[in-house]
């Protein structure tokens, strides 16, 4: 009897063990998987991959809905701007890069009124516009300051080019996926056209999520690979992120970077703004949670986003991976996933997950798209169904002038200049990120402009026939 306790005895102990691997307990990875299901479904995510590992190995990974393996290759967004930033600075190493040069040193193309350095252009302190693109970048008042510009990591991608001899997609392939072992890793989104691994993610309207083809980026595009579309699966990213863990050593013990060049990539940065304690610099954030590190770094392409983060003291690093965008609502709810997701780690309480949230908040905005069409459609309505009469006089002509300019004027040209003017969005911004919003803003518009232009036709008429 005592032979078969102590079997059973040995057994139970080698399972704890083995399950509970480095950096997280068996009820921790338990207290993932019930939580990431449930935001799953609360937040109605279409697909998801997700996976926590060590410097040496994955210790919980999880796939979810339309991604069925975590060798699916996603489009990781602005996460690419810190595979980029490795690259210069492996380039700085090498003594082929100098981060106080003015760019115009490699990039003869790109002069500016003002010196625009290789570490401007990596801590966002350029000076260049949030919305600039490679063929329209200027210097605007925030140079010095922090101002987050894809066009800066776009650059950058050139400067690799230029000072390497290779283009983007053959020197990150050489330098970073290839001994890294990321064989499924791609910098040239057109090569993932054909890919049988590549997971199509999905764009939100009015709620509902629908799968489809991303935006490949073309010349004009906002941004391209160097600042956010690299291609990766949860398998590989997890080995790059273990690269870091281990101060820039792949896993067979090659040197990636140097471990103090990380911890200049990490820790010597530049504010958000005066009053800020997160930091930008070379291809990551950084900031302090009740005194404990954190670096990380999100992204998003019009069909996914994603977010990863380390925690260098615990030696743990995180990931997520979603094949859809939801600007409005998903998006933000992520970023509740994100703390609560700290809060395991440090064995901390999570946050209630509400299950309405994504439901009411929908139904908030689709309410909101909803009035502005309907008074789009009473406008133009009024302007059809106005009968050709006596003209008015006195306050009568005051009141049809005013409401006359508000309704075929004012207004589409408000609809169409509201992102811009409130919340510093242009609307092609609007029409690939929040392609339901642009919908109703387009259609609205047209109809007030299509009654305003019915309107001033029959004045014209009636005007003639007098």
């Amino acid at each position: 009897m005592k032979k078969y306790l102590l079997a059973i005895l040995f057994a139970l102990a080698a399972f704890c063990f083995a399950e509970n691997k480095p950096g997280l307990s068996p009820s921790q990875c338990g207290q993932f998987d019930a939580y990431l299901s449930e935001i799953v479904e609360a937040y109605h995510i279409p697909g998801m991959a997700f996976f926590v590992t060590t410097p040496e190995e994955t210790i919980f990974e999880k796939n979810y809905g339309q991604c069925t393996s975590l060798d699916q290759q996603f489009f990781i967004g602005s996460m690419s701007k810190s595979y980029t930033a490795l690259c210069i600075m492996q380039l700085v190493e090498k003594g082929l890069i100098n981060l106080d040069e003015d760019i115009s040193t490699y990039l003869p193309d790109y002069k500016f009124p003002k010196k625009v350095s290789v570490l401007s252009l990596l801590n966002h302190t350029s000076g260049f516009d949030t919305h600039a693109k490679l063929f329209n970048a200027k210097i605007t008042g925030s140079y010095g300051r922090y101002e987050y510009a894809n066009v800066n990591y776009d650059l950058l991608g050139k400067i690799i080019e230029a000072v390497s001899g290779k283009s983007y997609e053959d020197y990150i392939r050489q330098n970073v996926f290839s001994p890294l072992g990321m064989a499924d890793s791609k910098a040239k989104a057109q090569a993932l056209k054909e890919s049988p691994k590549f997971l199509n993610g999905n764009r939100n309207y009015f709620g509902f999520f629908k799968q489809g083809k991303p935006s490949y980026p073309t010349a004009k595009s906002w941004f391209h690979e160097p600042a956010g579309y690299i291609a990766s699966t949860p398998h590989d990213h997890a080995k790059y992120l273990r690269m870091y863990l281990n101060g820039g050593l792949s896993e067979q013990g090659e040197r990636i970077i140097k471990k103090e060049t990380v911890d200049s990539m990490w820790y010597t940065n530049v504010p958000y703004d005066e009053d800020s304690t997160a930091f930008y610099g070379k291809g990551w954030n950084y900031t302090e949670m009740n005194g404990l590190k954190l670096v990380f770094h999100g992204g998003q392409v019009e069909t996914g986003i994603t977010y990863m983060f380390i925690l260098p003291e615990k030696q743990l690093a995180v990931c997520f991976m979603l094949n859809g965008n939801d600007e409005f609502v998903t998006n933000s709810l992520m970023d509740n996933a994100i703390w609560n997701s700290l809060a395991i780690i440090k064995g901390e309480p999570t946050k209630e997950i509400s299950h309405s949230a994504y439901i009411v908040r929908h139904a908030v905005y689709d309410a909101l798209y909803l009035l502005v069409f309907a008074l789009s459609l009473f406008i133009l309505i009024k302007a059809i169904k106005t009968k050709d009469g006596t003209k008015p006089v006195g306050a009568a002509k005051v009141k049809a002038v005013i409401f006359n300019a508000a309704a075929y004027i004012l207004w589409p040209l408000l609809l169409l200049s509201f992102t811009k003017l409130f919340v510093d969005t242009p609307l092609w911004v609007v029409r690939q990120f929040v392609p339901d919003l642009y919908f109703v803003i387009l259609i609205s518009a047209a109809m007030a402009l299509t009654g305003g232009i019915i309107k001033a036709g029959r004045a014209i008429t009636l005007r003639k026939t007098l």
